[in-house]
């Protein structure tokens, strides 16, 4: 996991004020945090720093006909940092909406404790407390979809001729941990590394840890680990059971989410 330097921190907040007010003036930044590979531990040398997070527009404009985008991409770059910086800023509806359909990404990115902007604690308080006193069920059916469309498509009988083929192998497995570790902890762990250390024993543990580190070194393995951990994803496949969709959970999540959001419009002034 990276470890971003004050400066470097800074330089970032000020990016996303920047971009935001180029956009809209009236848009204010709430809360931004590492995603990506460098969350996960497989980034490289010549990985892009992913930052993902959230804005508030005037909620009003809901009501008219000047609704607000959900969704602001952009791509700078901070030469102390060495490396591209890609933000990916919701609206807070859009976030809200994703937090609903239990999009592990941005459950991660609450849990991450690697923020680099927080407009006031106390928005995140409200969101951190019913993760935990209501854990989105469905996580698991969400790693799961994940793990398994990348397997069919690209790892499955595929032949890795270059480092950047592995990120598939990556991505896959660590959907299928990452739902078999929400499943037994009632958390989420985004770290491959320790997702591997945590649910895997012997050879397993000692494959995917040569996984990671061939990536990271933008290397290939050897043929026998991708062997190895082509094998393992589809044993974990077929062994993880998701759980059942749960209406009445769900009902009560949407109706948390929706009291969340309307006390962050109150605390912004963006209601």
């Amino acid at each position: 996991m990276i470890d971003l330097a004050p400066t470097i921190q800074s330089d970032i907040r000020s990016r996303i004020h920047d971009q935001l007010a180029a956009h809209d003036n009236e848009l204010l930044p709430c809360f931004y945090a590492v995603t990506g590979s460098h969350l996960y531990g497989t980034n490289s040398a010549s990985s892009d720093i992913d930052i993902k997070g959230f804005h508030c527009a005037d909620g009003s404009r809901y009501m008219v006909f000047d609704t607000p985008e959900s969704q602001l991409s952009f791509e700078t770059s901070i030469p102390a940092a060495n490396s591209s910086i890609e933000v990916t800023s919701y609206e807070l509806k859009k976030f809200g909406e994703m937090l609903l359909k239990s999009d592990f990404s941005i459950v991660e990115l609450i849990d991450s404790n690697l923020d680099v902007y927080v407009w006031d604690q106390m928005l995140l308080q409200g969101i951190e407390d019913i993760l935990v006193d209501m854990w989105p069920t469905e996580l698991p059916v969400r790693y799961l979809g994940m793990a398994e469309s990348i397997y069919i498509r690209d790892v499955k009988e595929a032949t890795p001729t270059n480092p950047s083929d592995l990120k598939p192998y990556v991505y896959s497995l660590r959907g299928c941990l990452a739902a078999e570790y929400v499943q037994t902890h009632d958390e989420v762990e985004p770290r491959l590394q320790l997702l591997a250390e945590q649910l895997l024993e012997g050879e397993n543990n000692e494959q995917v840890q040569q996984l990671i580190a061939a990536l990271r070194g933008n290397q290939l393995p050897d043929w026998t680990v991708l062997t190895a951990v082509e094998q393992l994803i589809n044993e974990k496949l077929e062994a993880i059971e998701a759980s059942q969709f749960d209406t009445e959970h769900r009902t009560n999540y949407q109706d948390e989410l929706a009291e969340w959001m309307l006390s962050v419009r109150r605390q912004t002034g963006t209601r």
